[in-house]
């Protein structure tokens, strides 16, 4: 088992290995500190997982990009970002990005190992820190569009479907060509969409959607 670290800080590195060959005892540990060395890395050895930090001051580039230019070309890479930060909009820009789950620095050894094997097995992995963003996220944004959710019910048809639409595009010609209506009906549409849901635009239309598609696609379904 190979695993290779990336990190700017090298007070990490005796820790993270020492995680690591308690997990596997055999595992071959990498570790650098800049993203030329980590390319070097991949490109010499067959790596099985990528523990990687997102804010690398060594180098122009961060974690994010990192990882998502590898997976163009290495689309079955497994990385974890491991972070000092405690952030969903940090979490959800990692898991964009492509890595498979997401660990904070001060996460016991188990919340490691778990996050680690699971990855390894199934390829993503939510983490206990990742559990408490999302929740966290979810009663938030449902306390503010409280009143949007109970207006889902009170959608038509055409309408629950433009709204789950809206999440990919809020262009009335593209969402037209999809529904096979008029750009106007679209228009249409929307205005009774943002009405029946108390929002103001479109794009609220499209971000309550993000936020909200399993209580969406429930009520389509019912």
């Amino acid at each position: 088992m190979n695993f290779l670290i990336i990190d700017d800080h090298n007070v990490i590195e005796e820790g993270t290995k020492k995680w690591l060959l308690k997990i596997y005892p055999n595992a071959n540990c990498y570790f650098v500190d800049n993203l030329k060395r980590a390319n070097a890395i991949l490109h010499q050895y067959s790596i099985n997982l990528i523990i990687c930090d997102l804010d690398l001051k060594n180098d122009i580039d961060d974690g994010f990009k990192f990882v998502k230019n590898l997976l163009s070309f290495e689309p079955r890479t497994k990385a974890i970002a491991y972070t000092g930060y405690e952030s969903y909009r940090i979490m959800k820009k990692a898991r964009n990005a492509g890595f498979s789950s997401f660990l904070n620095k001060g996460c016991t050894f188990k919340e490691f190992e778990d996050t680690v094997l699971n990855v390894l097995q199934n390829g993503y992995y939510e983490s206990k820190i990742m559990k408490e963003l999302n929740t966290k996220r979810y009663e938030f944004t449902r306390s503010i569009f409280s009143d949007s959710i109970n207006g889902i019910n009170d959608l038509s048809e055409k309408e629950l479907e433009l709204t789950l639409l809206a999440q990919e595009t809020t262009d009335k010609h593209i969402l037209g060509k999809k529904m096979g209506i008029k750009p106007s009906t679209v228009d249409s549409h929307f205005l009774k969409i943002t009405e029946k849901l108390s929002l103001k635009h479109r794009q609220d239309v499209a971000f309550f959607c993000a936020e909200f598609y399993d209580e969406l696609i429930k009520a389509k379904v019912i």
